[in-house]
């Protein structure tokens, strides 16, 4: 999963809930489809604290550069 981008998760992430949610997937698949999005949203979260990381040191540089 290092190798993919934050909306290629995102867009899988969204198309395991849609599987979800129809209701159509057998119950062993279900189990299966549910860690792999358990695994995405925890990639997700982890590249948006990374940006949030970012956005935070350029902003303070930034304020620091004004000063």
């Amino acid at each position: 999963m290092k190798e993919m981008k934050y909306e290629d998760a995102v867009k899988k992430l969204t198309e395991i809930m849609e599987k979800l949610e129809s209701g159509e997937i057998a119950l062993d698949k279900t189990f299966e489809m549910y860690e792999e999005g358990k695994k995405l949203i925890e990639f997700c979260r982890k590249q948006l604290t990374e940006a949030e990381g970012k956005i935070m040191k350029v902003s303070k540089n930034g304020i620091d550069e004004i000063n």
